[in-house]
């Protein structure tokens, strides 16, 4: 055996002497901090290894020989170190198992076990030591508990009742979570196994689902609830990792901020900015500068009557098969600061949001969805067409009041959503057609579209020019010219010190007065061409993509430029989605309904017909009559034709038989 007290106290010495003197600073100050232990940089060079092996195959001991060996340290402070804990991170790949290799072999040994975080049980007080005082004689026992069940109460000597005392007995947070392997270390249509961890003391509350982490601890077996000989194997937990590092865990230096000032005061920052989204992606500017401001987002307000206003971009990338749409999503994945990545073809409604689950307790406890694990960060949602209409329904809460509702086993419960959603999704017939209404194209409901900001068309479109400048891009060995501008690390940062430090953004008079303009210019063609080019919604989302150009160069005044810049991008969009194909007029209503004011104006001349023609006919009014009349007003047969079936899918009329419509009326 090498590990003893005075083994680890000459390790402490040798490798953590300035931060054992920290610590003791925090003690006098009232603390019992922690001190973490570097398997593979320090301790794996000590002692030829061996206290790192016996670390791994005597776990208990050993870990208890580290504390006592650590009070053992004299501190310039000359502080008593004892009750300060050790905890070991950082293990070497070769010793790190996924959750499917948990087997017999490993109990009772220290293992380091990586995946992600599925469920978490409330933070709940656990007993560590039990103290007991007799009603009768006044006695008191004490004795450490192992984890099982304690009485409420025992006998004592003197045969009176000796009762649990709460507040003499020391006591410390636990709570229980699952993890699962990563969907990456399964092989193809292996189910995922799960795996229960103990998290004790400051570890508990630390994480939440979602989290992809490595769990370092100690293999434990205890006897199946079902089965006295089969046992079920848990861990408990000496310390944890984060895989990924997200807004919780993610640390920005005096360095970093150093690096992201200069960054901000450079004059191209919104050109490298974009060159750093999915640079192995050719093109795509606008899309790209369009995610990069929903990545900032903008400022969320809660107005005098306690209505709360969004602050979050909504985007929607829809076009053809094979133009990098989820390939953009998973590039964006790596740089926002916290990311949920989940498809429409496996998720439920209660995956994307909230759903209630009986514990082996008994206790029904909240699992969050996508939406809610991505709160303070993005969701990004592959082919959104492919949920079920009926689940899509569920998200419509979540992207304009950013929270979640459930009420189910007597759990009536509110979480926030407050996140930006990337979302991406396919056409019906596989390619998207310009000259047809996108809702026409897309398996989206009217009200879900028109929650997004942003909704970007990505074809696939011969062009000699730039498929020669693609192939070029793609065939080139160039490794730096599909390098991101700005390191993804730093970028990450960046993001997130923009999201921690600018909390508000005020429009100056001049962006105010532009943005003004350009909504009232829009809405004065409304009025000519009888349409809807923009409504307040968009007038809204021009704001938030104002506030967040000021908010990527570290702003908090947003100014012309920044106004222009959102124009600009919002303009394109328009472009793209909201032009009449008959008229080439915007009509924000033709995107987002799929009728034009041109054809809403037929719709109306049609009906009007139908209802003057069924009072004189009382088998109602003649199909040929119907095609006659309208064409006198100017409406060709087969806009007519595309009317009435319209009109008949959306039961406002009606054929009492072959050949005559009628028109329903409800009173």
């Amino acid at each position: 055996m090498v590990s003893s007290p005075d083994v680890w106290r000459e390790f402490f010495e040798t490798y953590y002497w300035r931060e054992i003197n920290r610590l003791a600073e925090n003690i006098e100050n009232g603390n019992r901090p922690t001190l973490y232990v570097d398997v593979k940089k320090d301790l794996a060079y000590f002692r030829e290894m061996k206290l790192m092996e016996e670390l791994f195959n005597n776990p208990d001991k050993v870990i208890k020989d580290a504390q006592d060996g650590l009070s053992l340290v004299q501190t310039i402070h000359d502080v008593d170190l004892s009750g300060c804990k050790v905890r070991f991170k950082n293990f070497p790949s070769t010793r790190r198992l996924l959750v499917k290799q948990i087997d017999c072999s490993v109990i009772n040994k220290f293992v380091a076990v990586e995946g992600i975080v599925r469920r978490v049980t409330d933070v709940r007080p656990y007993v560590v030591k039990a103290v007991y005082r007799c009603q009768t004689c006044g006695e008191s026992l004490e004795f450490p508990t192992d984890g099982s069940k304690i009485p409420k109460s025992i006998k004592c000597q003197c045969r009176g009742k000796m009762e649990l005392q709460v507040n003499e007995s020391k006591l410390t947070n636990v709570q229980r979570i699952e993890i699962q392997d990563l969907p990456e270390n399964l092989d193809s249509g292996e189910p995922p196994r799960l795996l229960r961890v103990v998290l004790m003391d400051e570890l508990a509350g630390s994480v939440l689902p979602g989290d992809k982490v490595i769990i370092n601890g100690i293999a434990r077996a205890m006897i199946d609830k079902n089965s006295s000989a089969i046992l079920d194997v848990y861990l408990e937990a000496n310390s944890l990792e984060y895989i990924q590092q997200d807004v919780r865990s993610l640390q920005i230096t005096e360095s970093d901020k150093k690096k992201i000032k200069e960054l901000a005061n450079r004059p191209d920052i919104y050109d490298l900015f974009v060159k750093s989204i999915a640079p192995s992606i050719k093109g795509y500017e606008t899309v790209k500068l369009a995610i990069v401001l929903q990545l900032f987002g903008g400022v969320s307000r809660v107005n005098p009557d306690g209505t709360r206003v969004r602050g979050d971009i909504h985007i929607l990338l829809v076009g053809d098969p094979s133009v990098a749409k989820s390939q953009i999503l998973r590039a964006v994945k790596q740089i926002a600061p916290r990311a949920v990545l989940t498809t429409g073809y496996s998720s439920s409604g209660a995956g994307l949001t909230v759903t209630a689950v009986k514990g082996e307790d008994g206790r029904w406890t909240i699992e969050a969805g996508a939406l809610v694990l991505a709160d303070r960060g993005i969701a990004l949602i592959d082919e959104l067409e492919k949920m079920n209409k009926n689940d899509r329904r569920y998200i419509l809460e979540a992207l304009e009041q950013q929270t979640i509702s459930i009420s189910k086993a007597g759990i009536n419960a509110t979480l926030n959503a407050r996140c930006s959603v990337l979302a991406a999704a396919n056409p019906k017939r596989g390619r998207f057609n310009r000259f047809e209404p996108l809702v026409e194209q897309i398996d989206i409901e009217p009200p879900l579209l028109s929650r997004f900001d942003l909704v970007f068309i990505i074809m696939d479109e011969p062009d000699e020019r730039r498929d020669e400048e693609l192939a070029d891009f793609i065939l080139s060995d160039d490794v730096e010219e599909k390098q991101p501008a700005i390191p993804t690390d730093l970028l990450r940062k960046y993001v997130l010190y923009v999201r921690r430090t600018i909390k508000n953004v005020r429009i100056d008079e001049e962006a105010k007065r532009k943005l003004k303009e350009f909504y009232k210019k829009l809405r004065a063609m409304s009025k000519e061409d009888n349409t809807i080019a923009i409504t307040a919604r968009q007038l809204e989302a021009l704001r938030r993509l104002t506030e967040a150009s000021a908010k990527a160069r570290l702003s908090e005044v947003a100014t012309v430029e920044d106004a222009e810049r959102a124009i600009s991008i919002f303009k394109k969009c328009l472009e793209q989605i909201a032009i009449d194909p008959e008229t080439g007029k915007i009509d924000i209503d033709y995107a987002f309904t799929g009728t034009s004011a041109t054809q809403r104006d037929r719709i109306a001349i049609v009906k009007r017909i139908i209802e003057e023609l069924e009072d004189s006919n009382e088998k109602g009014a003649p199909e040929e009559e119907i095609f006659r009349l309208a064409e006198e007003r100017g409406i060709k047969r087969e806009k007519v034709e595309e009317i009435l079936a319209k009109l008949k899918q959306n039961g406002e009329i009606f054929s009492p038989r072959n050949g005559y419509y009628r028109v329903v009326r409800y009173d």
